[in-house]
């Protein structure tokens, strides 16, 4: 199971589970949250669900749309 996630890589699996095009800027921005970029709940869960299944994210994060992509990165496991 890699872990191992760039903010660029990130960016690519949340565009991909959720349909909104973000970039790996947008996801090392503090102030930029998941409403910001129109990404609703229900496109939270996918991410999550996909950061859980194939990158080590506890089962018992959870994820909101007023919090930032940078902090789920936080959420990640520190790279080895």
């Amino acid at each position: 199971m890699d872990t191992r996630l760039s903010p660029d890589d990130l960016a690519a699996l949340i565009s991909r589970c959720t349909g909104v095009p973000v970039t790996g800027e947008q996801v090392t921005d503090p102030d930029r949250t998941f409403d910001d970029l129109g990404v609703d709940s229900l496109g939270l869960m996918g991410v999550l669900a996909q950061l859980q299944r194939d990158h080590g994210v506890s089962k018992d994060a959870e994820l909101l749309p007023h919090q930032s992509p940078r902090e789920l990165l936080a959420l990640l496991p520190r790279r080895a």
